[in-house]
């Protein structure tokens, strides 16, 4: 008897250790129609369940054993990029072991040799801040750029290497008296025209551009200008995080805000707030009017169709987009030197607020405004009804 006591008690403790060696992530689809999107899961939890440190690493698997994406987050998650059907679970197991080299759909970098570019990108779009470098120059870009794509591959680096070396060959060229030749190369190599994967063609300048936050005095916008520091958190495969901080505007109040994009998300995630706020104000989020026609007000977003910086010659429209699930007190057009579709918290004084801006294309994968509508209210269920994470 004592035998089998044993041997029953070293049957327990092996079944107990192989179980621990694997751990299951079940994700829940509450919704009526198919998701695709990264979910976090508690790294914490999952680590203890396979009885593992930080130094070990981990593979992920679907329930054909292929292989899976992830990445482990600043803020302590484990990233992974899921597809489930309506109603339905998905189930990935996690167990140690050497992960295969993973393909990244997200990028970013700060760009010194362009006037401390911030430049960001997912399998969608690419967007733009401008950093100190282009302060002290004195231009006024205050807004939030996009750039256009028409593939899933990354090509920020690309555009900016091309890009660069094309001016250094135009202005050479123009030194030597060869302007057709200069116009040339500028011409095939310039980020500002398309090479078949999508240009830099929407304007900014003095606006909020795609998104960007600003607070309000006397019912006008008061527009950060560039940041002044710039921390990036996480940096693929599935996810870009960036914590801006702002230059002190003249009133001393010091702006920061958290991005983050996704890997197959058409909008960024940004949580904002403010340092030295004294009293309450109104705070607003929108997209600049670039001409073109009648942007769509929601109770919870404000969408528009870009006609880009030459409609004639670029043929195309560029649907920019801000998103407010935790409400606003109103939807508006504001008019003055350049007019915006704004979404505005009133009363306001600092709190930190968590919004969502993005971009598509129609040479892409979105081709009207009523389907850019469509898809911000589908963005915004989601956000209410996020999948569910379960881990066994």
């Amino acid at each position: 008897m004592k035998k089998l006591h044993t041997i029953a008690c070293c049957l327990v403790l092996l079944l107990t250790t192989v179980k621990a060696q694997r751990a299951t992530l079940c994700i829940t689809n509450p919704s009526d129609y198919q998701r695709e999107e990264v979910v976090e899961a508690d790294l914490a939890t999952i680590r203890t369940l396979l009885q593992t440190d930080d130094s070990e690493q981990l593979v992920v698997r679907n329930s054909a054993g292929q292989e899976q994406t992830y990445q482990l987050a600043h803020n302590g998650k484990l990233l992974v990029y899921v597809t489930v059907q309506p109603h339905s679970t998905a189930e990935l197991t996690i167990e140690k072991g050497k992960p295969s080299a993973f393909k990244s759909f997200v990028f970013g970098s700060v760009f010194p040799e362009r006037m401390d570019d911030l430049t960001w990108e997912n399998d969608r779009s690419a967007y733009r801040v401008y950093g100190p470098a282009l302060q002290r120059s004195g231009e006024k870009s205050y807004g939030t750029d996009v750039w256009t794509k028409s593939t899933k591959e990354l090509v920020v680096k690309k555009r900016y290497q091309m890009h660069l070396w094309g001016v250094g060959q135009r202005d050479s060229l123009r030194r030597a008296g060869l302007r057709k030749e200069a116009n040339d190369i500028y011409l095939a190599t310039s980020f500002h025209h398309d090479h078949g994967d999508g240009f830099d063609v929407y304007s900014v300048g003095p606006s909020l551009g795609c998104g960007t936050p600003a607070l309000m005095n006397d019912g006008q916008l008061v527009f950060p200008y560039c940041y002044q520091d710039c921390q990036i958190m996480d940096n693929g495969p599935l996810r870009f995080t960036v914590t801006l901080t702002f230059h002190p505007n003249s009133d001393g109040i010091v702006e920061h805000r958290n991005i983050t994009l996704d890997r197959g998300s058409h909008y960024n995630k940004c949580t904002v707030w403010y340092d030295g706020i004294k009293q309450s104000t109104s705070w607003a989020a929108g997209v600049v009017l670039n001409g073109g026609g009648e942007p769509v007000l929601g109770q919870e977003y404000v969408l528009y169709a870009d006609p880009t910086d030459n409609p004639k010659l670029n043929q195309s429209q560029i649907y920019v987009g801000t998103l407010f699930p935790n409400g606003v007190d109103e939807t508006m057009v504001l008019k003055g030197n350049k007019n915006h579709a704004i979404g505005i918290v009133r009363p306001y004084q600092g709190q930190a607020y968590t919004y969502y801006f993005g971009a598509a294309w129609s040479r892409y994968d979105v081709r009207t405004l009523d389907q850019w509508q469509l898809l911000a209210k589908q963005y915004l269920q989601n956000i209410k009804n996020p999948l569910i994470i379960e881990i066994k």
